[in-house]
């Protein structure tokens, strides 16, 4: 050994001919050495030798001209072919196997500081640690002009290629990148790469993966098989084409923290399973649909679009919108998405209705920073989220119905979650089986009226922040409490809280809120927590003569034994004496049985299909007959799920 190497080459002008020996070592030091500290050498040509078993097999500094030709580095602990602050070299036959390194994980070849490299018919297959995010088979940092040509990188336990900040102008072309543990392909802040004519497939994670990447071009790629097809994170100018994305979990992501990230060229060329990645830049009056059938839509800029008719599976959204105005979706499936629908970065005037979301990762609907929006009969299941809004202003969602909404309890999984929201109306929906809560709000101004919020586990709605409008709703067999709420200067008046296990009513904090004409059965009906604060618990006006204007809530259970079930009415039906909550929080008129208000009757659409008609009465009658009643309602508003609540429903379908 030479200063830890078995061959230490100091000077320039060298041909190292290898006859096909092998040069084994001992884990310690570097097989081959280029490298002289004082100067830098050039014109150094290596070739037919194999090299294993040392801490590098080949190590190159301060070179260049450098040709390597049919060398073998097998089993090396931490790097087979390790180039630093070198450049113009060209190897062709080269092969880098088995490197591992159980604190480092271990590269193949790790190209640092050097450019204008080129790796031509070459195989990088087997390195790297399992679980270690610096393992690659190539790992290139800082390192310009690095090209990579016909070669195989595959089976490597971390990343297939690895290109880190300031590795400018990369390029690979007709390349089998596979079987990778990681991505195929990470490029992260660098510019002008390219990607050309490859296959990319069954890497356990992406493809490839582009982040904060200026123009690359990524053409005639074959991506499958992977667990994500191709991702793309801050990344601007992007020209994609002609690239086949086939059997990947997800096929195409695409994300951006600023509008720019979004204006790309990606021509129709580009399919995912068979069928169009749909691309729109600034596109006005188009009609999507049948027709075109693409795998995705992703609308940048654009206006007056229709979407219809459309089933949309296995991407990071079926469809995204940004910064686009005047857009209607309509009788369009989401599956197996990452989200269903993304809307963000301003867009107005959305229309949604009959829209269908399940099994999707993250969320069926996910609406950032829209305005001006209408969701109309969408339904959503086996979500991690239902419907999410944040910083989402102007919306209306009627005739909702998210049920088993199930994830992460940290994720506080919900049928409808709002962040930030203003002046938002949800109004004869239905929020069922939500593991955490069927609504979760933060949200000023918002408007809830006829909706059930039923058998969710935390509980059926959980406010935060007021004020907030609470009319005509139902909160019923939740596992937890029927409505959570900290919020002041709210309105909360005829809505039923009915067996819930836990409370009715939890008031975590809030003062000047209306509690009126609610009716609660529930064993117990309600906690407030803040001693402190100050409520209305029935309505007043001075100077009114009508006296079921002064109307309080009924206090009942569901045995019937109740302070409102047992009391004794005055001659227009409230009990004789105030039902005391705590200090400054008195019921004055409380309902007596013989006032009694009806629940609110909201979902008449069971079984889904957009219209309300007989069927609905006869799948009710079916359920109630076998005692399936768990998510039934109460339309009859007597506190019981019975043979009267199908003659309630057929009444109130006939009606509409």
């Amino acid at each position: 050994m030479v200063n830890g190497s078995a061959i230490h080459i100091t000077h320039s002008d060298v041909i190292l001919e290898g006859f096909g020996n092998i040069l084994n070592g001992s884990a310690i030091g570097s097989g081959i050495n280029l490298n002289n500290p004082d100067h830098a050498i050039a014109n150094i040509t290596i070739r037919n030798i194999t090299i294993k078993n040392f801490e590098t097999g080949l190590f190159i500094k301060n070179a260049s001209a450098i040709h390597l030709d049919t060398i073998s580095l097998t089993s090396n602990m931490r790097t087979g072919l390790c180039i630093d602050s070198s450049e113009n070299i060209f190897m062709t036959g080269f092969s880098a196997w088995n490197t591992s390194n159980d604190s480092t994980g271990g590269n193949g070849i790790l190209i640092s500081g050097s450019k204008n490299i080129t790796i031509i018919q070459s195989q990088i297959s087997g390195n790297g640690k399992s679980g270690k995010t610096n393992a690659a088979g190539v790992m290139i940092t800082g390192s310009p002009d690095i090209s990579i040509i016909k070669s195989t990188i595959s089976s490597n336990a971390g990343y297939g290629i690895k290109i880190e900040a300031g590795s400018d102008n990369f390029f690979t072309t007709d390349c089998d990148i596979s079987a990778n543990s990681g991505d195929g392909i990470t490029i992260e802040a660098s510019s002008f790469p390219e990607i050309q004519n490859c296959i990319l497939n069954k890497n356990k994670e992406a493809g490839i993966e582009l982040l904060k990447t200026k123009k690359p071009k990524i053409i005639g790629n074959q991506i499958t098989s992977n667990i994500m097809g191709m991702s793309v994170s801050d990344t601007e100018g992007m020209q994609l084409s002609g690239n086949s994305l086939k059997n990947n979990k997800i096929g195409f992501d695409i994300s951006a923290s600023d509008i720019r990230f979004y204006d790309h060229q990606i021509s129709y060329t580009n399919t995912i399973d068979s069928r169009i990645l749909l691309y729109l830049n600034g596109a006005q009056d188009r009609i999507i649909g049948p027709g075109t059938n693409p795998a995705m839509v992703i609308l940048v800029n654009a206006s007056d679009i229709q979407v219809s008719d459309l089933v949309l599976s296995k991407n990071c959204a079926g469809v995204i919108l940004v910064h686009s105005t005047n857009i209607t979706l309509s009788d369009v499936t989401f599956i197996e998405n990452g989200v269903g629908l993304r809307s963000e970065f301003e867009t107005k005037n959305l229309t949604c209705t009959r829209l269908h979301a399940e099994r999707n990762l993250a969320s069926g609907y996910y609406l950032t920073n829209t305005e001006h929006f209408l969701l109309s009969h969408l339904y959503g299941q086996e979500n991690p989220s239902g419907i999410y809004l944040r910083n989402a202003t102007d919306g209306v969602c009627s005739n909702i119905v998210m049920t088993d909404i199930s994830g992460l309890k940290t994720r506080l999984p919900s049928g409808i979650t709002l962040s930030g929201c203003k002046n938002i109306t949800i109004t004869k929906s239905e929020f069922s089986k939500c593991t955490y809560a069927g609504l979760l709000s933060d949200t000023q101004h918002l408007n809830l009226s006829e909706n059930v919020f039923s058998s969710n586990t935390f509980a059926g709605s959980v406010i935060v922040s007021g004020p907030v409008q609470i009319v005509q709703n139902s909160f019923i067999k939740n596992d937890g409490t029927g409505l959570v709420l900290k919020a002041d200067q709210s309105t909360i008046r005829k809505n039923t809280f009915i067996d819930n296990q836990k409370l009715g009513l939890l008031l975590v904090q809030g003062n000047n809120n209306l509690f009126a004409e609610n009716t609660f059965k529930n064993y117990n009906n309600y906690l407030i927590q803040d001693k402190n604060t100050i409520n209305t618990w029935n309505v007043t006006s001075s100077g009114n003569t009508n006296q079921s204007y002064f109307s309080g809530n009924y206090w009942g259970d569901p045995t019937g034994e109740g302070f409102s079930d047992l009391c004794t009415p005055d001659p227009d039906g409230f009990c004789q004496e105030p039902y005391i909550l705590q200090n400054d929080n008195i019921d004055y008129h409380p309902l007596s049985a013989q006032k009694t208000m009806k629940a609110s009757s909201i979902n008449t659409d069971l079984n889904q299909n957009c219209r309300e008609d007989l069927q609905d009465v006869v799948m009710y009658m079916n359920k109630v007959s076998s005692g399936d009643t768990a998510s039934l309602y109460d339309y009859s508003g007597d506190g019981r799920i019975n043979l009267q609540d199908v003659v309630s429903l057929f009444h109130i379908i006939i009606k509409k």
